[in-house]
């Protein structure tokens, strides 16, 4: 919206549950600015006649996906900011907002393991569905067993961190937009696995892209390599939940 001397962005959803996401992007970015991320300011939340709405301050720049030559420096920078937003502590597990202010993070991630454990039978739809055979359905089994052991850290993950959630102003200030994915999650892993999910399905960003985010959050090469059996059991635990929310959920494009 433009009014004489100022911008402004409206979101707007009549969406039952929006006006929670929008307080949560609220709450996150106000958290993420107060480490020194450069974020939107949030004007107002609120819901009018049925839709909730979320005004913030617009942003004038150039998408991170328009400049092409800075592409490496746009994700040193996210990296930077991610490691900021891993900072902001958790309280829960999990995308709502009241999983992420209140809770046990490690009580609550391990239920969300359980249950997902818990699913790998001889029954189980995704065998039918021919998602996993018998014989990989044991060996998750295993896998994820040994999870329970692991001590992880939690804290805060932004859930889409890429070129396409940032804006260039004419300073060269990289702007980190779209807090709807954010979590209470396993930090650094869990935004790690979704880069590495969107390298495996689009190939963007790219490998070089994903070392020049690594190396603004301080992750060297042979760190990363440490982390990759735990980052790729995490994704594929990621990946199966979501499997079943969209069976729970009868999604139209299941198959």
């Amino acid at each position: 919206a433009e009014a004489v001397n100022h911008k402004v962005v409206i979101r707007m959803s009549d969406r039952g549950q929006a006006l929670d996401e929008y307080a949560k992007e609220a709450w996150c970015i106000e958290h993420a600015a107060a480490r020194g991320v450069p974020v939107p300011s949030v004007i107002s939340v609120g819901e009018c006649e049925g839709n909730a709405y979320i005004i913030q301050s617009y942003i004038a720049g150039d998408d991170g996906m328009d400049r092409p030559a800075s592409k490496l420096d746009i994700l040193r920078e996210l990296g930077k900011y991610a490691r900021l937003i891993h900072s902001i502590g958790v309280h829960g597990f999990g995308s709502r907002l009241s999983d992420i202010t209140g809770g046990d993070a490690r009580e609550s991630w391990l239920r969300y393991l359980e249950h997902n454990i818990e699913r790998l039978t001889e029954n189980d739809p995704l065998i039918k569905l021919k998602v996993l055979t018998r014989v990989q359905s044991k060996h998750l089994r295993d896998i994820f067993a040994d999870l329970r052991k692991r001590e992880f850290t939690f804290g805060l993950i932004h859930g889409d961190i890429s070129l396409r959630n940032t804006i260039v102003d004419q300073h060269g200030t990289v702007y980190l937009l779209d807090w709807g994915s954010a979590e209470a999650a396993i930090v650094p892993h869990h935004d790690l696995i979704e880069m590495l999910l969107m390298n495996m399905v689009e190939g963007d960003p790219d490998d070089a892209q994903i070392r020049a985010f690594l190396d603004g959050y301080g992750i060297s090469p042979a760190e990363f390599q440490q982390l990759m059996p735990e980052l790729e059991r995490l994704l594929v635990l990621r990946a199966l939940d979501h499997v079943r929310w969209a069976i729970d959920w009868n999604v139209e494009e299941l198959e």
